[in-house]
């Protein structure tokens, strides 16, 4: 998947598509949705104000964007692009997940809110709304996939090593 939002961003960056009325998932998010970015630059971003969530699949937690319009509205791709257009293309292919959540939460906060502490990347600042009663959820990524999803007590963050979420309600 990481490739195909990488080749969904080049090509925005040379056109802007628009719908894809064509395609036999159209529209997957809402009618007339910009497609140019299909495949989410961002994913998984672990932010729920955008529509995401965990879902259960295959015994495990997947991160969901069915109801993320977000990346879909064309103010918002041609924002992504202005944004992203400033590094070489090269560096967007080779930086990690952090790299590009800091650039989403610059995107729809105006600043990065996700914090480290220890070798834990805290994003629950990005999604306090969500946050009751230290329930929790750290996610261990490997190449944008989840690998492993634990549900804890987010009581003990500089002894965890992953991203922590909310336990959405």
């Amino acid at each position: 998947m990481r490739e195909r939002a990488l080749q969904d961003l080049f090509a925005a960056m040379e056109k802007i598509n628009g719908p894809a009325y064509e395609c036999r998932y159209y529209p997957c998010h809402f009618e007339s949705q910009d497609c140019s970015l299909c495949f989410c630059p961002f994913y998984p971003c672990f932010l729920y104000v955008l529509g995401g969530s965990f879902v259960p699949f295959k015994n495990s937690l997947i991160w969901s964007c069915k109801n993320c319009h977000w990346v879909h509205k064309r103010e918002n791709v041609e924002e992504i692009l202005i944004y992203l257009s400033t590094y070489p293309r090269q560096r967007l292919v080779e930086e990690d997940w952090f790299f590009y959540s800091k650039i989403i939460q610059d995107l729809i906060f105006g600043e990065e809110l996700g914090v480290w502490i220890g070798d834990c990347y805290n994003l629950i600042p990005a999604n306090q709304q969500y946050y009751k009663n230290d329930e929790a959820l750290l996610i261990e990524l490997s190449n944008f996939e989840i690998a492993n999803v634990l549900e804890i007590h987010a009581t003990d963050i500089e002894k965890l090593c992953g991203i922590l979420v909310p336990k959405k309600l």
